[in-house]
């Protein structure tokens, strides 16, 4: 039975509160690192829990996680949200203090293998050039320096653009201008008030007109071992925020594209990618790396294409037959993700509603924070 630990730095993160369910019901035993009181902690999932309090230095985090692991002899340790895979690649960082030949260093190696030195949620912008020198359609773009912005032409962008900084995610911080010159003026606004995060890379992109799309999949040194596609239907925040609705969809050009990311990227774990089905009717268009669990990683066996299941065959070396998002047609309304876009959604008596009735705990938990972080 292969022992997973999960390391999270987020209080309420839903699908990462998901997570546990999904890797016990593939034979997974399940640990977790996490905020004190924060929604994975009530999972009725996990066999064991290392609650921190808000405020843990980021070093410190990172060699809890080595230490567990070496504890609990973990297979695989998975951070959960974008911040944690942050601290988790620290270990080569903290891995040039130590002898060699430490416990801790050994540790630390460990984590380092699962979490090398490119974070690529923070090189969105590199994974995009990557993508285009390997022949994957991507949007144009064009690095922004906001300091030196009368060198700056974004012209051959088209109208309208894109505004993003690395490390961007759930919609936060990426930005719709209306033309070059308006985000010229949205630069400089967003400079004077510091809303780009210092040492951040900003680039301009084309706006790919067509359907937002995605993969959730798991890998293992660079090979994609089960994956799924889906369509996104609505979103919550509109327009850029993560998907509330989604439609399972056969998309073979689209699990190709994240069958080359994850062997570019030479990627171990679970992940994602976005793009686009541009309206052009060309290839998909990439868009974004997700080096973490997505919020539908769990959805795999509602899928057809369970990804823990697939994790937990690979690193016990047992055999598994990937289907690869062949099962289509399928909408599901991701829980609460649409309950807070709108508490009358058709969606949410139409489509299959993913509420976890089994997990009262966790579902109670949802029920009782939801409306105070989405008043509306």
């Amino acid at each position: 039975m292969p022992t997973a630990l999960l390391v999270s730095s987020a209080m309420y993160r839903y699908g990462t509160a998901r997570m546990p369910a999904a890797l016990k019901a593939a034979g997974f035993r399940v640990f977790a690192i996490c905020p004190r009181n924060s929604l994975l902690e009530f999972s009725d999932h996990v066999d064991g829990r290392y609650p921190f309090a808000p405020g843990m230095p980021a070093d410190d985090l990172t060699v809890t996680a080595a230490r567990a692991a070496a504890q609990l002899g973990a297979d695989i340790v998975i951070g959960c949200e974008e911040s944690a895979v942050r601290v988790l690649g620290l270990a080569g960082q903290l891995l040039e203090r130590l002898a060699g030949d430490s416990a801790d260093a050994r540790r630390l190696r460990f984590l380092q293998g699962w979490y090398g030195d490119v974070c690529w949620e923070e090189a969105r912008s590199r994974c995009v050039e990557l993508a285009a020198e390997a022949g994957i359609r991507t949007p144009r773009q064009v690095p922004v320096d906001p300091r030196r912005l009368a060198s700056n032409d974004l012209s051959g962008l088209g109208a309208p653009l894109l505004l993003k900084y690395d490390g961007s995610s759930a919609g936060r911080g990426v930005f719709l201008a209306s033309d070059a010159r308006h985000a010229t003026d949205m630069v400089a606004e967003l400079e004077r008030t510091n809303a780009f995060p210092a040492g951040r890379q900003v680039v301009a992109q084309e706006f790919v007109r067509g359907r937002a799309a995605s993969v959730s999949f798991c890998a293992l040194d660079g090979r994609m071992l089960e994956g799924f596609a889906y369509t996104v239907l609505q979103h919550q925040p509109a327009p850029f925020g993560p998907a509330s609705v989604i439609e399972l969809a056969d998309l073979p050009q689209l699990m190709e594209m994240a069958r080359r990311m994850v062997e570019l990227t030479r990627y171990s774990g679970f992940g994602g990618i976005d793009a686009i089905l541009p309206e052009d009717g060309g290839p998909p268009v990439f868009l974004e790396f997700n080096a973490r669990p997505t919020q539908t990683t769990h959805l795999g066996n509602l899928a057809g294409s369970d990804l823990c299941r697939a994790m937990a065959c690979a690193l016990e070396g047992r055999p598994y037959e990937g289907v690869f998002g062949r099962a289509s047609g399928k909408t599901v309304a991701l829980f609460p993700a649409e309950w807070a876009r709108d508490a009358n959604s058709s969606y949410l008596t139409a489509a299959h509603h993913d509420v976890p009735w089994t997990e009262r705990r966790i579902t109670a938990a949802i029920l009782s924070i939801t409306p105070q972080l989405h008043p509306a």
